[in-house]
């Protein structure tokens, strides 16, 4: 009996080993550099836009999980759709994804109208693929919670689509240069930087972006430009400041969607309290000195920016309206926007640069 009693438990004992270890496989961990789930339309409603059945290498994706009842979701809504209005022509899909009642999101999108303007859907009644294969998966409790996939098919980010850093993840990753790899490295030294800046350590700060930023100038440009508004505004350090931005445009003189990065920040940026708009121009030569730019609507665009910067607007009005023509038609209105502002403000003799 002793024996039949000792048999049964370990026959139990390996059925809970093997039922965990098939749990543990089920419940495959979700992070950066993997891949998503499979199945992703089966398991939707699609409510607004084309039905998504696979992710395309010839787009970025970002899936995007919210609700109608959340604050912070709602607010993300039109930064998304500006967002999908000024990159989808790069190849942009975003997909908002929510786990109420079809009734409820058709309504919702209904009433937002274009200001949604966006792929939606919603997942299928009783069904745990977003909480489960997505949400849980990835260790995510909180929404809107947004996934962003690369055109080799991975997941580069997860994060909240409303922080700061966003938008730069989006870009590089449709430029094909975002790396998430070397960001999770670098980060430690740049938030030592960044410590240091706080302690008006400048010295100890400025030596630790520059080694975070070797890595590679390009991809890391943002703190090239962290580590300059550093010394221009928090260090009094102009000649410092002057230096460093000079060495970083030199170092991307090649790279266009760097440079694009690089004329858009230094001409429109809301938080550079001292504007170098001399580099700003040495930037905009740089693209329109690249071959094969003449046409290029991102580089006309950009370099708009740089003359309506320098308060130039009958400059910048015709540059916007060449980038305008050169736009495909999913971009058109977007460039449009900013050629109106352009021409608008030619007109004004009391209009200034911001």
């Amino acid at each position: 009996m002793r024996n039949a009693l000792v048999t049964a438990a370990a026959s139990l004992a390996l059925a809970l080993s093997f039922a965990s270890g098939a749990r543990a496989q089920d419940e495959k961990k979700l992070e950066v550099g993997g891949t998503p789930p499979e199945g992703f339309a089966e398991h939707l409603e699609f409510v607004q836009g084309d039905k998504v059945e696979t992710f395309s290498k010839d787009k970025v994706y970002v899936v995007e999980f919210w609700a109608t009842w959340c604050p912070p979701c709602k607010r993300s809504i039109p930064h998304l759709t500006e967002l999908q209005t000024d990159l989808g022509s790069r190849g942009l899909e975003i997909i908002g994804v929510s786990d109420e009642p079809v009734d409820l999101v058709k309504k919702f999108v209904k009433e937002k109208g274009s200001a949604m303007g966006y792929t939606v859907a919603t997942q299928k009644k009783e069904d745990t693929f977003i909480k489960e294969k997505w949400m849980k998966a990835a260790g995510q409790k909180g929404i809107p919670c947004a996934f962003v996939i690369s055109r080799s098919g991975k997941i580069v980010h997860i994060g909240n689509p409303l922080d700061e850093n966003f938008d730069r993840v989006i870009k590089q990753t449709l430029a094909n240069r975002y790396d998430p790899e070397l960001m999770s490295r670098v980060e430690p030294t740049i938030n030592a930087a960044r410590n240091a800046a706080k302690r008006r350590n400048f010295k100890e700060a400025s030596s630790l972006y520059a080694k975070a930023i070797a890595e590679n100038p390009s991809t890391l440009l943002e703190y090239s430009f962290e580590s300059w508004r550093m010394l221009n505004e928090q260090a009094d350090d102009t000649a410092g400041a002057k230096a460093l931005l000079t060495s970083t445009i030199d170092g991307i003189k090649t790279d266009k969607y760097a440079l694009i990065e690089a004329a858009n920040y230094l001409a429109t940026d809301a938080n550079i309290k001292k504007r170098d708009l001399d580099a700003a121009q040495v930037v905009a030569d740089k693209l329109k000195a690249l071959p094969g730019t003449k046409d290029d609507p991102e580089v006309l665009a950009a370099m708009a920016a740089v003359a309506a910067g320098r308060g130039n607007f009958s400059a910048a009005a015709e540059m916007q309206y060449d980038a305008w023509m050169a736009a495909t038609p999913a971009a058109k209105p977007a460039v449009k926007r900013a050629l109106d502002s352009y021409e608008a403000k030619a007109k004004d003799p009391k209009a200034t640069a911001k």
